[in-house]
């Protein structure tokens, strides 16, 4: 993978099994966020916190109102990814960007809830999966560079 920036455009040239990987991430992440039948209580709760830790009425209340939209959105940031990563070079605006380094975050926490983290002070030891978080981690630190430097 090679990222750079061109003018105002991130500009990612990924290798066909790292767009492929990002897409089937993508696809898992939205599938898990939209059907309740593959529940990751772990993952949903890092993605949709309690508002009110202190007060369960008002934190269902809360809730209720925002769930729904919030899945929404972490939804269709993770298929723009899944509908934009492809081999060759990748081109982003400042605004696909920033929806890619949200869904990115959204996406690297399932691959750490997998990988049993929890807090920023888990490691994710070693193996294929922990290097996918890596990569993923190192995806969007390289994407919020480019764009803090525009």
């Amino acid at each position: 993978m090679r990222i750079g920036r061109v003018g105002d455009e991130v500009r990612i040239e990924f290798e066909a099994e790292e767009a492929g990987l990002l897409t089937v991430l993508a696809h898992q992440f939205a599938d898990v966020v939209r059907d309740p039948e593959l529940d990751d209580a772990p993952l949903l709760a890092m993605l949709f916190p309690d508002a009110y830790r202190d007060d369960s009425e008002a934190a269902a209340e809360f809730h209720r109102y925002t769930r729904d939209e919030l899945e929404q959105r972490k939804i269709e940031a993770a298929e723009r990814i899944a509908g934009t990563a492809h081999e060759g070079v990748v081109v982003l605006d400042a605004e696909a960007a920033d929806t890619w380094i949200r869904a990115l975050t959204a996406i690297r926490m399932m691959v750490g809830s997998r990988l049993g983290i929890r807090t920023d002070d888990d490691e994710p030891g070693e193996g294929p999966l922990a290097d996918i978080y890596g990569w993923l981690g190192e995806l969007q630190w390289v994407l919020v560079e480019l764009l803090e430097g525009a």
